[in-house]
């Protein structure tokens, strides 16, 4: 089977002050299409540094981020650009909603974005599947947490992006609407045979992915969901 997303080689450090921190090692790694999985590690790790260089908002320092067989690494600053809205979705922690955008303005920007047709029609699909089209004219300051956090995941999903990306989805909910945004995220993700890849500090949320990769001291520890 060949992976959607495979990591050959990749190093990336940051400077911190008058120190250099290593955040990969050379870090071989893959995810195959359709897999879910949860990025753990302790706080400072570089989790959301590893989210990004996947992402190619951040370049690596050495090695390669293939993405459909696409080394994001070899694009450059534009193109990784135009690549990442084409074929990534984002769900953040704190929403990153337009506030001044109404909640089908929101899940209809990546499309506008990529020029598709048939906007309006795909918007209230997705707002349908998160269970929010009554609230389609709603600005996102009349929302819950947990609303918000829906329609961010509809507009990560609303473009069919090969690969979701998700920083600690949860972070800003509490449990019970924090379970409940996840068991959606994992059945929309699934259903569209989408590739999650979601950073957590929460093994209730690590619970609902295939495979855990554990980012410690540079290297990526795969480890299997019992």
């Amino acid at each position: 089977m060949t992976a959607l997303l495979s990591l050959e080689g990749l190093s990336k450090s940051v400077v911190e002050g008058t120190q250099r921190r290593v955040i990969l090692d050379g870090v071989d790694a893959e995810v195959q299409e359709g897999e879910i999985i949860a990025l753990l590690g302790r706080s400072g790790a570089g989790k959301s540094t590893l989210l990004n260089v996947l992402a190619g908002i951040e370049s690596a320092d050495a090695g390669r981020v293939l993405l459909e067989g696409q080394d994001l690494n070899r694009l450059s600053e534009r193109e990784r650009t135009l690549f990442r809205r084409e074929h990534i979705g984002f769900v953040y922690q704190f929403f990153n909603l337009l506030p001044t955008l109404s909640v089908a303005e929101n899940v209809a920007l990546p499309l506008e974005l990529n020029h598709k047709s048939e906007i309006q029609a795909r918007v209230m699909e997705m707002l349908s599947l998160v269970g929010l089209a009554d609230r389609a004219a709603s600005y996102p300051d009349r929302l819950s947490g947990g609303e918000q956090q829906r329609v961010a995941i509809a507009r990560a999903l609303a473009h069919a992006p090969r690969l979701v990306l998700a920083d600690e989805p949860t972070g800003n909910l509490d449990a019970e609407t924090g379970a409940q945004v996840m068991s959606l995220l994992r059945d929309l993700v699934k259903k569209r045979g989408r590739t999650l890849i979601l950073v957590t500090h929460s093994a209730e949320v690590a619970a609902i992915a295939d495979r855990i990769w554990r980012l410690e001291q540079g290297q990526i520890q795969v480890e299997a969901i019992a």
